[in-house]
Parts: C-alpha cells; sequence; structure tokens
C-alpha cells in the first residue's frame, strides 16, 4: 500500500510517476510541508495525506520545487536520513524509526514535481 503520484503535465514523460509507501510518504509530505504549504494552503495539504487525486495545481509546482530545494540545500543536503516525527512526543516510540526515509528520495521527489506540471495523490 502506497500513494501513487502522478504527473498532470509532465515535461519529461519518462518522469510521469512516483510512488512511496505509506510510511515513506509521511517524511515526504512533511518535508513538503515545511517548505511550502503556505502556497497551497492548510486544508489542500491535509488533502494529500490522502491517496484520493489531490494535489498540486501546476502554476504552483515551480514555486514549490524551488523552496523544497532551497530547504534541502540549507537543512538536508548533508545529511543520509530524515525523520519529521523524532521529536514528536505525540507519535508512539516504535513507530518512530518506520517513518525514517533516506534524504535521497527528498531530492528526486523534488525533481519530480519540478517536471509534473502539476501532480495527483493516487
Amino acid at each position: 500500500m502506497g500513494m501513487d503520484v502522478t504527473a498532470v503535465n509532465p515535461k519529461d514523460p519518462d518522469n510521469h510517476y512516483f510512488r512511496a509507501n505509506v510510511w515513506g510518504w509521511r517524511g515526504i509530505h512533511a518535508f513538503m510541508s515545511m517548505a511550502c504549504s503556505d502556497l497551497y494552503g492548510q486544508e489542500l495539504d491535509v488533502k494529500m495525506c490522502y491517496n484520493d487525486g489531490e494535489g498540486i495545481p501546476s502554476h504552483l509546482v515551480e514555486a514549490c520545487a524551488d523552496r523544497m530545494q532551497d530547504l534541502y540545500n540549507e537543512e538536508f543536503k548533508d545529511l543520509e536520513t530524515f525523520n519529521p516525527f523524532i521529536d514528536d512526543p505525540t507519535c508512539p516510540a516504535n513507530l518512530i524509526p518506520a517513518y525514517t526515509i533516506d534524504v535521497k528520495r527528498l531530492q528526486t521527489w523534488i525533481n519530480f514535481v519540478r517536471n509534473s506540471g502539476g501532480f495527483e495523490v493516487w
């Protein structure tokens, strides 16, 4: 089970699809929220936690990708892993390791978003 993210109007047809399992999506989504949720709003941010076709529209993807790249370069590029729940007291301790993702996946995500022309999370 996971999140299948499809590009709406990809610049590169070979980069039209991104998949993350449900554990990994939490970290990718948290990273995206940190960088640019103010661009697309709280309602859409919450909706992208589910796989019902919501996503960032084409007119926002470039700005969102730019912000994610800036955040990645400033805070993440020298890390090996990322876990948004490591300091979250509401997350059960036994689940915290499951949310850890390889930071390289974040760069893959940024590249996908930049190429997507808008995307939908299924």
